[in-house]
């Protein structure tokens, strides 16, 4: 009877101990420069930051260039500079070094050369990432009412990119609308070898400075990622497009065949809270040799959490617009947002 006590007693502390043991190795483990360990979640890593909540309080911001090992069970979609993308379990071999293994040793690459982890098993909501801006302005000496809203949600996938924007500006005098753009836009990228990628995108437009009542256009493509990194993303890329336009004070539609070229640029601070982008596009004109550029630029810096301020300027320039019509609308903007 004592023996079969024992032995129930010993099972019992073996079975405890392996569920401990079981669930220590099922977190993940991240090590800093600093010395210190963190166990807890990946939640990702982007623009230079991981993202990682720590057991018993909440997520927090790692500065990735203070990482110093990376290890969990799960499984991770991982990009390197280098556009090569690779899927798997993550462990540090040694300081500064990361492998992603599917059960087979992989080759360990430098850690600075990781520039995006998603967990397989995030929802399409978790993968997507983006921000929200409102910027108002109310003068009542003139009964003037100035609003602008500009967003944009970027859906990361392991072969596709998709970014929906929307830029909204409306401007009121007297009670009466002397200003009106509203901009939507969706792009989606096939991401190839060698950070090659097919692109298409979509445009739906208005613009009262310009007197457009409705553009329309529908492009395809394909550029090059020519440099990603932990600080900064610039692109390049190229195609035709088809469009129909519609003016205010002209009768009818009119379809148009362009050809685009687009420079993208994204510059974050590294382990800091500022964010700059710019996106110019060219478009030419097959049938009248015309000339248009849509340029958009934005600053962002952080507030506290996910609040921030930023500075928007953007333009939208026609080299060939119908008589007695303007050819440029530029505009300028503060706001107060949140990222998400």
């Amino acid at each position: 009877m004592r023996k079969s006590v024992s032995s129930a007693v010993c099972g019992a502390l073996l079975a405890a101990a392996c569920r401990v043991y079981g669930q220590e190795d099922q977190r993940d483990v991240v090590a800093l420069t600093t010395d210190n360990r963190l166990e807890g979640q990946i939640l990702g890593l982007a623009r230079g930051k991981l993202a990682f909540a720590i057991d018993g309080a909440g997520p927090v911001e790692i500065d990735w260039s203070n990482v110093e090992t990376l290890r969990s069970p799960r499984e991770f979609d991982v990009e390197l500079e280098t556009g090569e993308r690779l899927s798997g379990a993550i462990l540090s071999p040694s300081p500064g070094r990361l492998a992603v293994t599917a059960g087979t040793a992989s080759p360990a690459v430098e850690t600075q050369d990781v520039i995006r982890i998603t967990p397989i098993a995030a929802t399409p909501a978790e993968r997507t990432s983006g921000y929200v801006d409102l910027g108002l302005d109310f003068l009542t000496a003139n009964d003037e009412l100035d609003l602008k809203i500009d967003a944009e949600a970027e859906n990361v996938m392991r072969n596709y990119v998709t970014t929906l924007s929307f830029d909204a500006v409306v401007s009121e005098f007297d009670d009466e609308t002397v200003q009106r753009r509203n901009y939507f836009q969706i792009r989606s990228r096939r991401l190839l070898a060698n950070r090659w990628f097919a692109i298409g995108r979509l445009h739906f437009e208005e613009d009262r400075e310009l007197d457009l009542d409705a553009r329309t256009l529908l492009g395809f493509g394909g550029g090059r990622t020519l440099l990603q990194s932990n600080r900064a993303v610039v692109a390049l890329y190229g195609g035709l497009a088809a469009d129909r336009e519609r003016y205010r004070s002209v009768p009818g539609t009119e379809d148009n065949a362009e050809a685009f070229v687009t420079v993208e640029w994204d510059w974050f601070e590294l382990g800091g809270d500022t964010r700059v982008t710019t996106n110019a596009t060219t478009f030419l004109g097959f049938d009248r040799g015309r000339r248009r550029v849509e340029l958009d630029a934005r600053l962002e810096r952080a507030i506290f959490g996910n609040m921030h301020w930023s500075v928007s300027v953007y333009e939208s320039y026609d080299s060939d617009p119908p008589e007695g019509l303007e050819n440029s609308d530029l505009g300028f903007s503060f706001a107060i947002g949140r990222s998400f």
